[in-house]
């Protein structure tokens, strides 16, 4: 997980808010506007075309406006609050076939356990290895454990993705590069690591990649 910091909600949210304030209209009146068009936009391009709660790239086909807060526990405007929604995979909120992320946690909320991807220092609870499964960081933090739990962001599923990731930008095993990463290299991919390209795109797990870059370097992959 990596911190989505919010900006300023679009226009189109604003002024469909405003238009309808004495009607208290749902998240559902806003799905097909002109006002949830520009939601989904902006989200894709606030999160850097990732997964708010996994880190898996995603594009205008592939997400769902996901509810941190679950719609069923939210107050009077509160579901088309910006501050409460983020991009998730996959695109049908409700397929729980990939067998992690947004739908599997479902209704489920406990503000006090959970770890939002909004919150400051969300990146330092979690801790990955060279294997690409997650653990807490520190082990046994309760509120990590029960995000990763209810997440289930160490789902075998997801750590292959996350691993091989990590073999392909390193060179290792059977995505190895011709040579694998120099440490000069290394140095500079661990300076630019959180820069977008041209399209407003940061690197799927660029946040596994920082954690693993400095210990890349010092030759510590144990």
């Amino acid at each position: 997980m990596r911190r989505v910091t919010k900006t300023n909600p679009p226009q189109e949210l604003t002024a469909w808010r405003d238009a309808n304030r004495e009607a208290n209209h749902t998240y559902h009146d806003l799905l097909g506007t002109a006002a949830y068009g520009a939601l989904k936009v902006k989200l894709l391009e606030e999160q850097g075309w990732l997964c708010a709660y996994t880190g898996r790239t995603i594009d205008n086909g592939s997400f769902h406006v996901e509810h941190v807060k679950p719609q069923c526990e939210c107050g009077e405007w509160e579901d088309v609050d910006y501050r409460n929604v983020v991009a998730c995979v996959p695109a049908n909120g409700g397929d729980a076939s990939l067998g992690y992320g947004a739908p599997v946690k479902g209704n489920w909320w406990d503000e006090q356990l959970f770890v939002s991807p909004l919150s400051d220092g969300c990146e330092r609870r979690f801790r990955f290895a060279w294997s690409g499964h997650v653990h807490p960081n520190p082990d046994g933090d309760e509120r990590a454990t029960a995000t990763i739990k209810v997440l289930h962001l160490d789902a075998d599923a997801l750590a292959k993705l996350r691993k091989a990731r990590i073999d392909t930008f390193f060179g290792f095993g059977q995505n190895a590069r011709a040579l694998p990463l120099s440490i000069a290299a290394a140095r500079i991919a661990l300076a630019n690591i959180e820069n977008r390209d041209g399209k407003g795109r940061l690197q799927e797990f660029f946040f596994v990649l920082k954690q693993l870059l400095p210990k890349y370097i010092d030759g510590a992959r144990g």
